[in-house]
């Protein structure tokens, strides 16, 4: 079988994509960022999972933004020259850092470092029915002047061109460069779309992948769970709302009416991956009084799962709180096993601590 990767969209179909390789550490992202939303064009950015975990803010800012975020390896590796298990833990850490980032599962097309790979890279992604995304290659990971870029990049817009640019360091001409691409785009009738649109064109839909922890409830629990306290009355989430807004928790709104929005928020049962909150089992860990943490949890047939959860302070152990608390509740309930979705890694860690 012949594995191929995407380097152009539906020819009939008057799309382009912009898309941009690595991630920035000192240049500003906005530079980019805010070029394409001058002429109302989405970018689709390929990061690796490193840049993820570095700045998991910007990562969230970017798709809240309308822009698209997609994988490019964790280490920018030479794929070619690695093997299947550490290709296959490449695309894994990746994906547990956009997901744990974001609170989204990861879209499943991918560009290579380097745009360096071989068939048979392309049959390992085929097992994850991941898709490899090529393009046109305007050079600007050298670092030229932007008029070059310009040059290079013009000569490839056609329907269904997919220009590949830079967002890092050394691409620092191409923010100027992608505002007069988009200018000759637009002469040319070409409207920028994000790659899963240009997928979409061309008959494939973008899957997402996600990942959980699942850890086994333990019989027997050697130090007993700090108590915690149910959340139930107006007055319980007021107070919660009020003293959670200083933790400094991404999740939580800011700005004007942040803490009716926060309470809002509080208030209403939320779902994920079809599991409804279960309210009789909303609680917070107290101290002094005041809150340092709180659990939100669903039942699926014999999983407790963690639905959402913060705390006041960042570090381990407070994550061991919150395992000790979810065992004792997950015994009294007969769940055979504890799901969640939020900061998997630390969990998976720390059970292997504890």
């Amino acid at each position: 079988m012949v594995y191929q990767s995407i380097s152009k969209g539906n020819t009939n179909q008057q799309f382009c994509a912009f898309t941009f390789d690595d991630g920035p550490k000192k240049q500003s992202l906005e530079a980019w960022l805010e070029v394409l939303e001058q002429f109302s064009a989405p970018g689709t950015f390929f990061f690796t999972g490193e840049w993820i975990d570095q700045h998991p803010d910007k990562a969230r800012m970017l798709i809240a933004r309308g822009h698209e975020l997609a994988s490019h390896s964790y280490n920018h590796r030479r794929m070619s020259q690695i093997s299947k298990e550490v290709f296959f833990e490449e695309l894994k850490e990746t994906e547990l850092a956009y997901q744990e980032a974001t609170g989204r599962p990861c879209p499943n097309f991918f560009r290579f470092p380097y745009l360096n790979y071989n068939e048979e890279n392309l049959s390992w992604l085929s097992e994850w029915r991941y898709h490899s995304i090529t393009g046109d290659d305007t050079k600007d990971w050298s670092g030229p002047p932007a008029q070059k870029i310009i040059e290079n990049g013009t000569n490839f817009l056609d329907c269904g061109s997919i220009l590949v640019l830079h967002s890092n360091d050394i691409a620092k001409e191409t923010p100027k460069a992608v505002k007069e691409l988009i200018q000759n785009a637009v002469k040319k009738d070409l409207n920028p779309v994000k790659v899963s649109e240009l997928l979409e064109g061309m008959g494939i839909s973008t899957e997402y992948r996600s990942w959980k922890v699942s850890i086994d409830v333990p019989q027997l629990d050697p130090i007993p769970p700090l108590e915690w306290t149910k959340i139930q009355s107006p007055e319980d989430i007021q107070k919660l709302a009020a003293e959670t807004l200083g933790w400094g928790l991404d999740k939580i709104p800011s700005g004007y009416g942040a803490e009716s929005q926060w309470i809002q928020q509080l208030s209403q049962p939320i779902k994920a991956q079809n599991t409804l909150e279960n309210r009789e089992l909303f609680a917070g860990l107290m101290k002094a009084d005041e809150f340092w943490g709180y659990a939100r949890f669903g039942i699926n047939e014999e999983e407790l799962v963690l639905l959402d959860f913060g705390f006041r302070e960042a570090q381990a152990d407070t994550l061991v709180y919150l395992l000790r608390w979810a065992s004792k509740i997950a015994k009294e309930l007969g769940s055979s096993r504890i799901i969640a979705r939020q900061d998997m890694r630390r969990i998976h860690k720390m059970c292997q601590h504890n």
